[in-house]
């Protein structure tokens, strides 16, 4: 009885996960926000009307949405290679493999962080003119 609940429990937090995935990106920056590497050099150095802060803020809200999804791609990944049947098939590189995953989602996560910090910067700017 325990296998049956335990799958049930796990279909349901599966649905969970889906249509928490899909509020959030209906909600998340698109993918068209995100400028060149030349394209926002070239605006930092010159913005100075509130549409360059706002291109800028979307820029920056954008990447740090890219940046959470990359970091819950790797938290995920980690995962797996914590799980049967890698552990039995990997005995020896999956505990590397998943610390190196863990590394990679922490430093995404802080990227992110900073990204929207960067965001808020700009979109401070963009209502003080």
């Amino acid at each position: 009885m325990t296998r049956i609940s335990t799958g049930v429990v796990g279909v349901f937090a599966a649905i969970a996960l889906a249509a928490s995935v899909a509020a959030f990106a209906a909600q998340a920056p698109k993918s068209t926000d995100l400028l060149t590497s030349k394209q926002v050099k070239d605006l930092v150095a010159a913005a100075q009307t509130p549409a360059d802060h706002v291109t800028l803020q979307k820029h920056f809200l954008a990447l740090a949405a890219k940046y959470d999804a990359e970091a819950a791609e790797h938290a995920d990944l980690a995962q797996s290679y914590r799980k049967p049947p890698v552990g039995r098939l990997m005995p020896g590189s999956y505990p590397k493999r998943a610390e190196h995953c863990d590394r990679l989602t922490q430093t995404l996560r802080d990227a992110a962080k900073e990204a929207r910090e960067l965001a808020a910067e700009h979109g401070l700017m963009a209502s003080a003119k």
